[in-house]
């Protein structure tokens, strides 16, 4: 098994510093917000799109791996450990319309949008605002279209998860967010195996720096979003990748969205739960690496350059 084999920050702070020279990139989307994001390599654009309450450090093995052959650009996206600023209330509306901003500051080639967890929301969401035109391919990691279960869905969170626990949430995360990160924690590593300590204590402690005002915010606005309908409107190449044991979504979610997606690939990570980027990052890059040659070059689309 390929695990991170350090997870210390100061050692993906300095991954990040020789990025670029120990300057962060960063842009103004238009609100005078300034976002970062990490940004390596050369070629074909890869946009590594992160979770709920982490942040583009999670992508280390992904810009450690595949520099070389694209140029890897992983945001901290609005809320989120760079790209926090008190205050801060974000919503998907407002990291799509980021996200937006970051592909225009870009520029040509045509990106592929890798979304893990809510980053595939906030790649559902930009698609619906901007269309796919702009962008060469997705890559939905271990997601679902519709986080809350209901009587005619139950692809979302494992475990039933429904609206009266979406609704007590975020109260919960306001009132004591290291409990609430500390119980939340074992579901992001493979079921039925030993974590790797290093990587979990390096995850608990990114989570426990989160801003929890933020945090509940941008959960309230995950557990309304559906987007179930517009699965069948994506047109890019894309692939659905899962954790073969994942905790929160499983195999029954991969494939309904392999489904909804007119010709979406599905993809399994075997020993990986939902975050295989981290768990089982080679064969995760060898999965990514083939994807993202193989996407076509789309023509240059007004508002993206």
């Amino acid at each position: 098994m390929t695990q991170v084999s350090c997870c210390e920050e100061t050692s993906r702070e300095s991954t990040a510093n020789r990025i670029q020279g120990e300057t962060m990139p960063s842009y103004d989307p238009g609100d005078g917000h300034l976002l970062h994001y990490d940004d390596a390599g050369a070629g074909r654009p890869v946009v590594l799109l992160h979770g709920w309450a982490c942040h583009a450090g999670y992508f280390t093995p992904q810009i450690d791996g595949l520099a070389g052959r694209f140029r890897i650009v992983a945001p901290d996206l609005r809320g989120h450990r760079r790209s926090h600023r008190p205050g801060d209330a974000p919503d998907l509306a407002m990291l799509a319309e980021d996200l937006h901003g970051l592909l225009g500051q870009l520029g040509p080639p045509a990106a592929v949008l890798v979304g893990w967890s809510m980053g595939a929301l906030v790649a559902f969401e930009y698609i619906r605002r901007f269309g796919a035109g702009g962008i060469a391919g997705l890559v939905v990691v271990d997601m679902t279209p519709r986080v809350v279960n209901d009587a005619g869905w139950d692809l979302g969170l494992i475990g039933g998860y429904g609206s009266a626990q979406a609704e007590r949430a975020p109260v919960l995360m306001r009132q004591d967010w290291a409990r609430w990160v500390e119980a939340f924690l074992p579901a992001v590593l493979a079921d039925g195996r030993d974590p790797d300590p290093a990587l979990l204590g390096w995850i608990a402690g990114a989570m426990r720096g989160c801003d929890p005002d933020a945090m509940a915010a941008l959960w309230r606005a995950i557990a309304s979003a559906d987007y179930r309908v517009d699965a069948g409107s994506i047109t890019v190449p894309t692939l659905i990748l899962h954790g073969a044991r994942s905790r929160l979504y499983g195999p029954r979610t991969a494939a309904w969205l392999a489904d909804a997606i007119p010709g979406a690939a599905l993809a399994t990570v075997p020993e990986a739960g939902h975050a295989p980027h981290l768990e089982q990052p080679d064969a995760f890059n060898r999965l990514l690496a083939a994807f993202g040659a193989s996407a076509p070059f789309p023509p240059t689309v007004p508002g993206i350059v």
